[in-house]
């Protein structure tokens, strides 16, 4: 009997610790793939000179991507400068707790 509770133990804790390394792969991949996404954002806008279509191009695929994506202008003429601010949330499975998350740049 001692042998079978032992194993039950042995078991539960290997399941418990699965399921915790399971939740960090998640969690590490959405912050890659949001990392990534960033990235592609500021690198558009500098390309594009920050052009009105392209940042409400970048607003929208954000928002189909579950992200909240915040551009701010700042100079005028040939001075422009942009903060890019992206949030984003990640809900640990089975808890329900839930975690913001946001990327700072800045695009020149």
């Amino acid at each position: 009997m001692r042998v079978i509770i032992e194993h039950f133990i042995t078991f539960l804790l290997l399941l418990i610790f699965i399921w915790i390394g399971i939740a960090y792969i998640i969690q590490n991949v959405l912050y890659s793939s949001a990392r990534e996404f960033h990235g592609a954002v500021v690198t558009q806008l500098e390309n594009s000179y920050f052009d009105e279509a392209v940042m409400e191009d970048c607003r929208r695929k954000a928002e189909r991507a579950g992200y909240d994506l915040d551009i701010r202008i700042y100079g005028s003429g040939n001075e422009k400068d942009a903060k890019v601010s992206l949030v984003f949330r990640y809900v640990i499975p089975l808890c329900g707790i839930e975690k913001t998350y946001e990327i700072e740049g800045y695009s020149r």
